[in-house]
């Protein structure tokens, strides 16, 4: 990054640079990084999937070109050369995720020091930059997507609904960051983002090689004519967009056959309710399942076509998705309500969700640090609502829920003099006795200063003294005191170190011994 001779101004923009990959580093929590792993490792399970549909069609189309070279020939020689294509691209890439894994620390080791494939440091920000970034490697990697795109989108008898999907899954062009300034597709893939980013943004494009090799063979497959093509075995998939989400969203999921024949649609039976034409495309049924009930949620059907005139019914092994409510977590630190005259910290954040697209909102909120303070000192009533919501990355807002708080003002400070609020003494100790006032068994460090106070005396009447000890003339009339003679300290008016005025203290009483 800063090899070679470089001008002052690049080694401090290179310098920079560094410090905001530290920064950037802190912000990635590890919750982040299990997800991103977890959904990279979800995208292979559905890549494998994919995979082993490709390969009953390649399957079918060496039977058919066997059968009928003249017919099938053609159309199966263009499908194995989009099958070469595809695997080369894919398995650079999958070296390509080993390289940067091992660049950054290599493997995670089981309890008997074998390697796993969890990676060892999943926030790395520096390998994968350094690849694409410095070394331009990025530049490389887009010209071969940027090849395979117009290899896949220039194949003869697809349509142009896949065409136009390819071009789109394999856009590389300019995009818009989240500040409107247009920045490079490597830059925007690959640059700032730790190592488990990259390995998930890498899966997404094998998982888009798949599926457009899918896509591209099936309609090539279709052209060889519905008698021509047999297929030995045909098997229901189940591809979800996600087998995760929160309460309010649905879930979502498409249901189809490896093989499919493109001449006739489908019947989809989803727990007993047969899917409208609406939701049936390209041999492909979307199910859509409520998320209105939290916990786990089963679902299974059948999918029943017609081949060879007659009815063939394959059934759906049963699905399971959950649905979990929007997870948010409000919690004062020190206590379950909120305090006036004091600032009450919290703690708010959404698991799984980066801290820096979390936002809290209340009256008399802020953000302090890496939490919040609530200062609900000028807040009229006596509750208020924290509201909290997550930015998205399209730059929408949702709301994730919120939480009712009480408001309550500080509780009765105890007045003391040498640590005691009912006590015997001396007058010689009286007289030298000091005034305070604290809490006691509140959760808050809040010091108090005694400003003022009322003595009653028996025999004489009450006064006012200002401060915190005994005035003269309260001295004279304590010298004068028999024992067992009792002395009240009461109304006794104190301030915090910001000035609040505390006027509810106990009051103290000494017996003269």
């Amino acid at each position: 990054m800063a090899g070679g001779k470089l001008t002052p101004r690049q080694k401090m923009i290179n310098m920079m640079y560094l410090v905001l990959t530290a920064m950037l580093a802190l912000n990635v929590s590890r919750e982040v990084m299990d997800f991103l792993y977890d959904d990279m490792k979800s995208k292979e399970v559905s890549i494998s999937t994919i995979d082993n549909q490709n390969s009953s069609v390649y399957s079918a189309f060496a039977q058919a070109a066997q059968e009928n070279a003249a017919k099938a020939g053609k159309w199966k020689d263009q499908a194995f050369e989009v099958r070469k294509r595809s695997s080369e691209l894919y398995d650079e890439i999958d070296v390509l995720k080993v390289k940067l894994i091992n660049d950054a620390g290599g493997y995670e080791e089981d309890e008997n020091g074998k390697p796993t494939d969890r990676p060892k440091k999943m926030d790395n920000r520096e390998k994968a930059a350094e690849y694409f970034i410095t070394q331009k490697n990025g530049d490389k990697f887009k010209t071969k997507i940027d090849g395979y795109r117009e290899f896949m989108a220039g194949q003869e008898g697809i349509s142009p609904e896949i065409q136009a999907n390819i071009n789109q899954l394999f856009n590389t062009g300019k995009v818009k960051n989240k500040d409107g300034v247009e920045e490079s597709w490597v830059s925007h893939n690959f640059e700032h983002y730790p190592l488990i980013s990259v390995l998930s943004t890498l899966t997404t494009i094998q998982a888009n090689i798949k599926n457009s090799e899918a896509q591209v063979i099936t309609a090539l497959k279709a052209k060889i004519g519905e008698l021509d093509l047999k297929f030995t075995d045909v098997v229901p998939v189940v591809i979800p967009k996600s087998t995760f989400i929160t309460q309010g969203d649905a879930y979502t999921a498409e249901v189809f056959l490896a093989a499919y024949d493109a001449t006739q649609e489908p019947k989809v039976i989803i727990n007993g309710q047969e899917l409208s034409s609406e939701e049936i495309a390209n041999g492909r049924g979307n199910v859509t399942l409520s998320g209105s009930t939290t916990g786990e949620h089963k679902w299974g059907g059948k999918i029943i076509i017609r081949q060879n005139g007659e009815d063939k019914e394959f059934q759906i092994a049963e699905q399971t998705y959950t649905v979990q409510p929007p997870s948010v977590v409000i919690s004062p630190t020190a206590m379950n309500v909120l305090y006036r005259n004091v600032d009450n910290p919290l703690e708010i954040g959404v698991p799984g969700v980066d801290p820096s697209k979390v936002t809290a909102s209340g009256p008399g909120v802020r953000r302090s640090g890496n939490g919040y303070i609530a200062d609900v000192t000028k807040v009229k009533g006596k509750e208020i609502s924290i509201n909290v919501t997550v930015k998205n990355d399209d730059g929408t807002t949702k709301n994730m829920g919120s939480k009712k708080f009480r408001i309550k003002g500080l509780p009765t400070a105890t007045g003391l003099v040498y640590k005691k609020s009912n006590t015997i003494l001396s007058k010689n100790a009286i007289k030298q006795a000091k005034v305070e006032a604290e809490y006691q068994d509140f959760p808050f460090n809040l010091p108090l200063t005694v400003t003022s106070f009322e003595v009653k005396i028996e025999g004489f009447s009450p006064v006012q003294t200002k401060g915190n000890k005994f005035d003269s003339t309260t001295k004279k009339r304590i010298d004068k005191l028999k024992p067992g003679s009792t002395i009240i300290i009461r109304k006794i008016r104190a301030k915090t170190a910001k000035g609040a005025k505390v006027t509810k203290i106990g009051s103290i009483s000494i017996d003269v011994n």
